[in-house]
């Protein structure tokens, strides 16, 4: 019984879109899409970015925790710099197919949530890419006539070498809390007339789109060096080495996990109570800066074999956060405040909990504040240190006066390491 209203409320609760309505970020529009998963075929933590020429691939991967047979298609779509449609006819930019079936699917073996896993590898026979750039993922589902869900990618070429250094910011007030980068791009092998309007670079910290920084340009140009000396502008806050919670195992606790219960009614586990960091001393500990990993100590077959767990995080806190409501975030729910993450206040114990549904695997996390204004606030649970262990990536974006599309003619990654 339990499970059936879990099912109804799950089907009453999705978000229902036309297939022509949708956002160009990762997004995912209804409830019953889980565990979404977007990288190089071979490395599952990486950021979904290629080369051009490359015969690596990638590979999407969800659940369908309704079960069953769907029919899902896929449309890639390119985009400028700016993540808006660019004006190339698909021909331009694809050759193949567009708008076809996500034919990979398997059902669940022995889980007490039967779910229906998804594959897609891309390029594959029926489609591949002509030129670099920005490209969305579409997935929709056809019998419903919605969008589910979608995803960025970029495929690169490699014209120039792109150099990245993190320092500590050298603003006194943000000393302590922020990493700035240097970028410097060389362009021996690749003439660019005019740097300051045909070259510009998007970064990343820990492959987030939320708080990435857009459209930094040159600032000046030393014989085939194009440097961006914008220390002010590119400049992040550093905050925490990552929370983590080990779901892997059903038999034992994992790290942070203070009890496990299975039942024929489904999987509960309870995370350990956690602090407040913001004023404690920073220690350094291994992290997925973010990201999570599905795995089952039970079966190397995660895929399929992998159970659901209905996860409880706590979090300490004295008193209840006044001017806004509190979350849990990570690469799991794409980094966005989401109306099932959200935690609840308990008076009598004082600390906030929450729960959501999350596939057997290693987790990482952090709890941020949504303020009234819209902000998000990671500094006042997790607080920030320089010294923090991020990655960072750094996209190089070249568009000519007569050019239709923005290329991506270097991709340059830096873990800063003080």
């Amino acid at each position: 019984m339990m499970r059936l209203l879990f099912l109804f409320s799950l089907l009453s609760t999705s978000l229902t879109l036309s297939s022509q309505s949708f956002l160009y970020e990762d997004r995912v529009y209804v409830d019953h899409i889980r565990s979404v998963q977007f990288h190089l075929s071979d490395l599952v933590t990486s950021l979904p970015i290629v080369d051009l020429n490359s015969p690596a691939r990638l590979r999407l991967a969800f659940d369908d925790i309704l079960g069953g047979d769907i029919d899902y298609s896929y449309r890639i779509i390119h985009c400028d710099k700016d993540w808006s449609p660019s004006q190339l006819d698909e021909s331009e930019y694809l050759d193949g197919f567009n708008n076809e079936e996500v034919q990979n699917s398997d059902y669940s073996l022995g889980t007490l949530l039967d779910y229906t896993h998804y594959e897609l590898l891309l390029p594959n026979n029926d489609v591949r890419w002509r030129i670099s750039g920005n490209y969305l993922l579409v997935i929709t589902d056809e019998d419903a006539d919605e969008v589910v869900l979608t995803r960025r990618f970029m495929v690169a070429e490699r014209k120039v070498s792109l150099g990245l250094t993190v320092e500590r910011a050298i603003q006194v007030a943000n000393s302590y809390s922020n990493q700035e980068l240097d970028i410097t791009i060389n362009n021996e092998r690749f003439p660019i007339s005019n740097p300051r309007g045909e070259l510009f670079v998007s970064v990343l910290q820990n492959g987030r789109w939320d708080n990435a920084q857009h459209n930094l340009q040159p600032q000046f140009v030393v014989g085939d060096n194009i440097r961006f000396d914008q220390t002010r502008r590119c400049s992040f806050i550093a905050y925490n080495e990552f929370r983590g919670i080990d779901l892997r195992s059903l038999r034992s606790r994992g790290f942070g996990i203070a009890s496990v219960e299975v039942s024929s009614d489904g999987i509960i586990m309870v995370s350990e109570l956690q602090p407040r960091r913001r004023k404690q001393v920073y220690t350094d500990y291994p992290d997925l800066n973010g990201s999570y990993v599905i795995e089952s100590l039970r079966d190397p077959n995660a895929d399929v074999r992998a159970e659901y767990v209905d996860t409880y995080f706590a979090l300490e806190s004295a008193d209840m956060i006044i001017d806004g409501e509190v979350y849990i975030l990570g690469k799991f729910n794409d980094w966005q405040v989401q109306p099932n993450w959200v935690m609840d206040y308990d008076f009598d114990d004082g600390y906030y909990y929450g729960n959501g549904l999350l596939k057997q695997g290693y987790y990482d996390y952090q709890f941020a504040i949504r303020r009234e204004d819209g902000s998000i606030d990671i500094e006042h649970f997790e607080g920030a240190h320089f010294s923090t262990n991020n990655d960072y990536q750094a996209i190089a974006y070249y568009r000519t006066p007569m050019a239709r599309y923005d290329r991506i003619i270097a991709v340059g990654n830096v873990r800063s390491n003080f």
